[in-house]
């Protein structure tokens, strides 16, 4: 018997449960199945007894003498009651194989589960997806056992169940199992607490296996190579045996309809605009076999002969015709019709860009592409704000013209604060970073190509940077710079660019220099007997950078297998202005992903570089103390290449240590408004940085059980090492400098565990990270190590070295992306 459905050829009965042969479906038909589960051993016994009851009462042609009819109720009644008890002596509270009878209305879901008779191709995950029962998640289980929580329960609907099952019949037919035996024999009713624990039983039974495929002609004959000639046909070819089904393999569904879909595609690509395609396949339930065919109508290969722009104002239509990667006469291909869809979206102009192919257009050599635009507000004003323990209360608000004086070119104009309000200084960390920046920016999209664009800025700022020493001014500000900025972007290959950036800027430095007068470790900062003097430094900054993104990755965005490789060279130079930092600065990042199963993955990272300083620069700074170099020169330098050294140690770094401090530090006491009575004092640690750095992270990324998708969990392991400082100065500069070469035995280590959030802007990261090998100061408290330093400076003998503490071992992380 055959039947025929949505292209498929039943070439044999199907063989029912038990071995009984089911009728064939008509065409267009489907006929549901239904296992109905075994009822309870109890209820079962009492069913029956009743039902010979009622047929005893009924039967007139019994062979024995009936009672009498008044004792016939009795007799009912005893034989009842005998079979209650039985029945009442099997478990009750947790029955297996209970009919849906006995749930009502307040029944929840305790669990949803599945059950394999021999072989599993599909995850619990995989058909969970496929039901609509549901049951609490891990977290929903966590909130119920502790106290004062509770979560809303999942009602358990039976007609939904029965449903669920021809929802996975269906799910295992369409992925190449004729015959899958899909029932919840194994549901198991708790009627004390009136919950339910659904266990779907699958038994798969044989997949089916792909015998044989072909690709004909639209005559459903001829072979579909014929239609092509020359190097169209050895394309065809090559790209037939790239994208078809192997024989032996599983047959599904879905990739039956992938590979229709990229027949077209691929035709579609090649210039034939008016392709059509089709699929059937021919199934033996028997043999469990499948043949498939794919029919091919390529029609002719066409040049586009016109490009419409339709719904374009204030854009020119020049403007669209440049970013499109093809013009009138080239062959049509649909990628690039495609591609030129996302450039128009990249300038940032439209909120609607759809590509087309009009329909009506007769099948020749020719086809018209029409872009159906809908422009943005060219002009939008944006503003934000928030709180961040270590910036306090920021902001920022930028106007953007979208189209200035036309050619798509943008104009911003931004600011940001960020105030240093409300910030918490912490033990291990520097003072509160204050920034406030103005910045007026024009990009050009189009610069010849398409894949080149470029960005100019003129910038102005002040800052109060931790790294540097305090000052008496507004906001404890002691750094400010005025300059600006090019930057040409070349696009390689989606998210893979090469840029080239220059800055020329003026720079200041603050500084309120002080001489105390025999201060003590804990002298008072609200009155020292101290001279200040303030100080300046004016420098100029000629910085000359490029960079690349290199690589394949299976998602730019979040990937999980690939490699990317991200070099870097900078330089300040000497032109056209004389540059207070002159240095060679060169180092790069290679990070590599690797799936280990479906859900698991693990990632990699090494990352390292070095600063070679010259000119003036490097005499200042290598020079030997007493060498001709004052300290207030080296003092002045040093402050200078504080942005540009290498520093380890940050929640996208070696975890486990805050930000720059996994490496050489110092301890430092920082007075702000000294001389006042409304003088603080907070003591911190300042990392020393280094000329070199070199770290390594791996991380194994996992799912978290019971709480779907969106969820996963990671364990990894950071090391890192900063060496080649300057040259210390004191004795406590001495001890935390950094090491003058790499060794393995220098390294900072640190492992811990993580969890991690999917959310619409990226992911939710929270580490816990252990200190595996910490310094001297990683677990002393800083003004407890600044008294101790200061006591060993001033030669007494009776210093008592700091406690340690092992909390200071542990650091948590929580931070918005991936790690790397």
């Amino acid at each position: 018997m055959a039947g025929r459905l949505d292209g498929t050829r039943i070439a044999a009965a199907t063989k029912g449960q038990g071995g009984s042969r089911r009728p064939a479906l008509p065409a267009g038909r489907r006929v549901l199945f239904l296992k109905r589960p075994p009822p309870l051993p109890g209820l079962l016994l009492v069913c029956r007894c009743f039902r010979f009851l009622v047929r005893l009462v009924r039967c007139r042609r019994f062979a024995l003498p009936l009672p009498a009819a008044r004792s016939g109720p009795a007799a009912v009644l005893v034989l009842g009651t005998v079979a209650l008890v039985v029945a009442v002596a099997a478990p009750a509270a947790a029955q297996e194989d209970v009919p849906l009878f006995r749930v009502n209305e307040n029944t929840t879901v305790s669990d949803v589960g599945f059950r394999f008779s021999s072989t599993q191709t599909f995850s619990a995950d995989e058909l969970a997806a496929q039901i609509a029962t549901e049951g609490p998640t891990f977290l929903d289980k966590v909130y119920r056992a502790l106290p004062l929580l509770s979560t809303a329960p999942h009602p358990f609907a039976p007609l939904e169940l029965q449903r669920d099952v021809v929802r996975l019949r269906q799910f295992y037919q369409q992925n190449g199992f004729l015959h899958p035996e899909i029932s919840y024999a194994g549901t198991v009713l708790d009627t004390s607490a009136n919950v339910i624990d659904v266990v779907f039983s699958i038994e798969e039974g044989p997949p089916l296996i792909i015998q044989d495929v072909t690709f004909l002609g639209p005559d459903s004959t001829s072979y579909a190579g014929r239609q092509f000639t020359g190097e169209i046909r050895e394309s065809w070819n090559d790209f037939r045996d790239s994208r078809s089904f192997r024989l032996g393999e599983r047959y599904t569904q879905v990739n039956r309809t992938r590979i229709e879909s990229g027949v077209l595609e691929g035709l579609k690509n090649r210039g034939f605009a008016f392709a059509r395609t089709g699929s059937t396949v021919d199934i033996d339930s028997v043999a469990n076999t499948a043949d498939l065919r794919y029919f091919i109508d390529a029609g002719p290969r066409a040049r586009i002969d016109s490009i419409q722009v339709v719904g374009n104002e204030s854009v020119s239509r020049s403007v669209v015709l440049r970013e499109l990667p093809f013009q009138e006469g080239d062959w049509f291909s649909a990628e690039e019709l495609a591609a030129g869809q996302r450039e128009l979206f990249g300038l940032q102009l439209f909120r609607v860009a759809l590509a087309q192919v009009p329909e009506g257009q007769p099948r020749d050599s020719t086809v018209t592409v029409r872009y159906q635009v809908r422009e943005a507000r060219l002009r939008y004003l944006t503003a934000e704000g928030g709180y961040s323990r270590a910036l306090g209360l920021t902001g920022q608000g930028t106007w953007t013209h979208r189209n200035f004086l036309g050619g798509a070119r943008e104009l911003s104009l931004s600011f940001v604060a960020n105030t240093g309000y409300g910030a918490r200084v912490g033990t291990d960390r520097v003072a509160p970073e204050r920034l406030f920046r103005a910045t007026a920016s024009v990009r050009q999209p189009y610069l010849f190509t398409t894949k080149l664009s470029a960005v100019a800025s003129v910038f102005a700022e002040i800052e109060s940077n931790p790294q540097l020493d305090p000052s008496d001014r507004f906001l404890d500000t002691n750094a400010g710079e005025i300059g600006l900025s090019t930057t040409a972007i070349y696009e390689i290959f989606p998210y893979r660019t090469a840029s080239l950036s220059y800055e020329l800027a003026r720079s200041l430095q603050f500084r309120l220099n002080t001489v105390e007068a025999a201060a003590s470790p804990d002298s008072t900062p609200a009155a020292p007997a101290s001279a200040s003097v303030r100080e300046r430094d004016a420098f100029n900054k000629s910085i000359l950078t490029a960079s690349a993104t290199l690589g394949r990755a299976d998602d730019y965005v979040s990937p999980s297998r690939g490699v990317l490789v991200r070099p870097f060279v900078q330089a300040g130079l000497n032109v056209p202005l004389q540059s207070g930092t002159e240095y060679l600065k060169a180092g790069g990042r290679l990070t590599g992903y690797q799936p280990l199963t479906d859900r698991i993955s693990v990632a990699g990272r090494l990352r390292g570089g070095r600063v070679w300083p010259y000119g003036r620069s490097r005499r200042v700074l290598e020079a030997p103390l007493g060498a001709g170099v004052s300290a207030d020169a080296f003092s002045r330098y040093e402050n200078r290449f504080d942005p540009v050294y290498y520093y380890a140690g940050g929640a996208s770094d070696v975890r486990g240590w805050s930000e720059r401090l996994a490496g050489p530090k110092t301890a430092r006491r920082i007075i702000f408004e000294r001389g006042t009575p409304s003088a603080d004092t907070s003591y911190v640690y300042e990392a020393v940085g280094g000329r070199a750095k070199v770290s390594l992270s791996a991380e194994a990324r996992m799912p978290f059980p019971g709480l779907g998708e969106n969820w996963g969990t990671a364990a990894f392991l950071d090391a890192g090492q900063v060496w080649y400082g300057e040259r210390p100065l004191t004795a406590e500069q001495a001890r935390a400098a950094a090491p003058d070469q790499f060794a393995l035995s220098n390294f900072r280590y640190g492992a811990g565990l993580g969890l991690r959030y999917r959310t619409p802007v990226g992911f939710l990261r929270l580490d816990l990270a252990y200190k595996l090998n910490p310094d001297f100061e990683d677990l002393r408290d800083p003004k407890a190590v600044y008294q101790y330093d200061r006591c060993r400076a001033a030669g007494s003998g009776e210093c008592s070295m700091p406690e340690a503490s092992f909390w200071r071992r542990l650091r948590l992380h929580l931070s918005i992306g991936q790690s790397f």
